[in-house]
């Protein structure tokens, strides 16, 4: 591989003239077999941004007034990206193509961070997960180096965001970082090589050595990391180069941000309800109850029962339980079973899992009351993609009609 472009312009004069910069962003979507991440690598997290942002960073230092970004993999995931936020003081012209060498020879590869020196392309999809752990690692080397950072240095040397919470007892040792909102229990050794991301949890006597912590993710007491990135339920092992998916969330998991409904008012507001409405649900209840089993979006499975007859709310009584012991949210997808998902795509699946599930949804405003209903999986991806943002809105201002809902849906026994 030729040597960075980036780092090719030392003069800083020579820099200032430069007004338009051609970046490429490798292809590598056929190497992550491993991990199976839904995002492009420019995307993957190095350190306390996507590897993208460091070279969006040097473009404004470099006082770059376009940047022209050539993407063969995946180019509507970095275009949302890229309008999210941020760079204002330059544009961003995305190109799709359709293979790397549609790129101008002069294109600057993304593929390692700027002002360094590139490493040997990965080969191999077992090569890709240490690839990717050695940006991590030349990231913290540089970390004196940055103008600009809110985090502090920690007396042992490493690095701690704002708001990271640290135990007295804690061990730590250089290089590391420590993202915002991170937490770190009682007898943790965290070090050399480590990475823990923003709003991960450690529980008591963690060990994290050359390995990292991606953001909102678990990680139980006496958990050994070496050597491994941890990414909610996933675990990679970069010697061996594989994958482990952990079930059992006291091990490891996410950590579930519930925006909608999940407040301790909310909460007490559940229990209240079902405290009043739970008895004439079970008196006046015609037809019965029918349970079945599902799988929150924590992977906590529970049992549901709804009944059969009935307004839509006074059917899903039981539920409020759920949302009172903080397993349900008062809006989010309709829970479902792991048979269900399993009829959907296994990308839609995958958004599925993770997206909270909640007593009314946007699919209940479709008339849809039922998540064995065919049609109802297409608003639940909906609700559960970054353009459904706006379904708890949607859902509030009919939640009156869906409520009193008489329609009734089969439920699988």
């Amino acid at each position: 591989m030729d040597a960075p472009r980036l780092a090719s312009t030392a003069n800083p004069a020579a820099a200032s003239v430069q007004k338009t910069w051609k970046l490429l962003a490798p292809d590598w979507a056929g190497l992550d077999t491993i991990w199976q991440n839904d995002l492009p690598f420019v995307l993957w997290p190095v350190g306390h941004q996507p590897l993208l942002a460091h070279w969006m960073v040097e473009a404004v230092r470099r006082g770059v007034n376009l940047v022209e970004l050539y993407v063969a993999d995946r180019p509507a995931e970095i275009r949302a990206w890229l309008d999210e936020g941020a760079y204002w003081s330059l544009r961003v012209h995305l190109i799709p193509i359709s293979a790397e060498e549609q790129a101008p020879e002069d294109a600057a590869r993304t593929d390692h961070l700027p002002g360094l020196e590139t490493m040997p392309v990965p080969q191999r999809p077992a090569e890709l997960p240490c690839y990717w752990f050695e940006l991590q690692k030349l990231w913290l080397a540089q970390r004196p180096a940055e103008s600009i950072t809110l985090d502090r240095q920690h007396a042992s040397g490493g690095w701690c965001g704002p708001q990271a919470k640290i135990h007295p007892s804690a061990r730590l040792t250089a290089p590391f970082w420590i993202g915002s909102r991170a937490q770190i229990g009682p007898g943790c050794e965290i070090g050399p090589n480590a990475i823990i991301a923003e709003g991960a949890i450690l529980d008591c006597n963690v060990q994290v050595e050359n390995g990292c912590v991606l953001p909102k993710t678990y990680l139980g007491q006496n958990t050994r990391l070496f050597h491994c990135a941890a990414a909610g339920s996933v675990l990679l092992d970069f010697r061996r180069g594989c994958r482990a998916d952990i079930a059992e969330q006291f091990i490891m998991g996410p950590v579930i941000d519930r925006p909608l409904g999940s407040g301790i008012l909310a909460r007490t507001l559940a229990l209240l309800c079902w405290v009043l409405f739970a008895p004439f649900a079970r008196l006046f209840s015609r037809g019965g109850h029918e349970c079945r089993i599902i799988r929150c979006s924590d992977g906590e499975a529970i049992v549901l029962s709804t009944g059969r007859a009935g307004p839509l709310w006074f059917r899903r009584v039981p539920w409020l339980r759920h949302i009172a012991a903080g397993r349900l949210d008062w809006i989010g997808i309709l829970p479902r079973g792991l048979d269900e998902l399993a009829l959907v795509p296994e990308e839609i699946a995958r958004a599925l899992q993770k997206a909270p599930a909640g007593m009314f949804s946007l699919a209940d405003a479709h008339g849809c009351h039922d998540s064995a209903d065919p049609e109802e999986w297409i608003h639940a991806a909906y609700q559960a993609s970054a353009a459904g943002a706006n379904a708890g809105t949607v859902v509030v201002r009919n939640l009156w009609k869906i409520a009193w809902s008489q329609r009734t849906n089969s439920l699988p026994s």
